[in-house]
């Protein structure tokens, strides 16, 4: 199931290391982010990594109860027919890469926090693919991907349209991006009220360069890339769920159809 991806990726790559792939060299964002993860207390066992998304006895558990809510919508959107190829951006630990790959599709996770992608080697041993690697790298295959997933991560990109861009060259022509599991604001003042309290927030950890590699996004700047729909809002959340507190402020956004100022030219070889 993974061969074609380890094939395709190990002709470019300059290493493999505990069963990771290496595109991309060690990065100084690394270390940042790993002092943020550490101080967070998001760096879990091999166990806690394996039983994701069910996170009951986390201190975050309520996170990982609507995390679990917008996997499950993201295997529905992904549909029950023939396998899909999918890309993972921003894979982490590994967990919602493995979890579509034991729904059947064919699954690459990518990122460049080398701790965690050793560890979602090491607990998904059987699939997915996952590598050292960066979206704008010129090693990932080229119009190859059904779908591509950025869960968690939109909010490390500055630039949203450039990061579209990018992806809609490693997407089949009738492929989609989908975008979960992340804050997009109303509108850029919010958006920027947002940055401000990032800014406060890494400060308080001790790490305030990080804030610099986390940005707020609004969502009529990923409209623009394509033609884009909303699986997800927060308005469309439940009054009960509201009441409760239970409500995720995540929106689940599908793009495809990439606008023309977003398409590239193609010529490299894909899958």
């Amino acid at each position: 199931m993974i061969g074609t991806f380890q094939e395709y990726l190990q002709a470019s790559a300059t290493t493999s290391s505990n069963g990771v792939i290496m595109i991309a060299p060690p990065c100084a964002f690394e270390t940042l982010y790993a002092q943020a993860r550490s101080a967070e207390k998001r760096i879990l066992t091999d166990k806690q990594v394996a039983g994701l998304p069910d996170g009951a006895g986390l201190w975050n558990a309520a996170e990982w109860r609507i995390r679990a809510r917008s996997a499950k919508r993201l295997q529905q959107a992904l549909g029950t027919g023939a396998p899909k190829k999918v890309l993972e951006v921003g894979c982490g630990n590994g967990w919602l890469s493995a979890l579509l790959q034991r729904s059947g599709h064919r699954v690459l996770g990518i990122d460049i926090f080398t701790d965690e992608l050793e560890q979602a080697a090491r607990v998904f041993p059987s699939g997915p693919c996952f590598a050292r690697c960066s979206p704008f790298s010129d090693q990932l295959p080229i119009r190859s991907f059904d779908a591509i997933v950025l869960a968690a991560s939109i909010q490390y990109f500055p630039n949203p349209g450039m990061l579209m861009t990018r992806l809609f060259r490693s997407l089949v022509p009738e492929g989609c991006i989908h975008i979960v599991d992340s804050v997009l604001y109303s509108d850029p003042e919010e958006a920027r009220k947002a940055s401000l309290r990032t800014a406060r927030y890494y400060s308080s950890l001790g790490i305030p360069e990080l804030a610099e590699h986390y940005h707020a996004h609004t969502l009529d700047a990923l409209a623009g890339t394509g033609r884009c729909e909303v699986l997800h809002a927060p308005s469309n959340e439940p009054l009960l769920e509201r009441l409760l507190r239970r409500a995720s402020p995540f929106t689940h956004v599908v793009i495809s159809t990439p606008c023309e100022s977003h398409r590239t030219p193609v010529h490299e070889r894909g899958l």
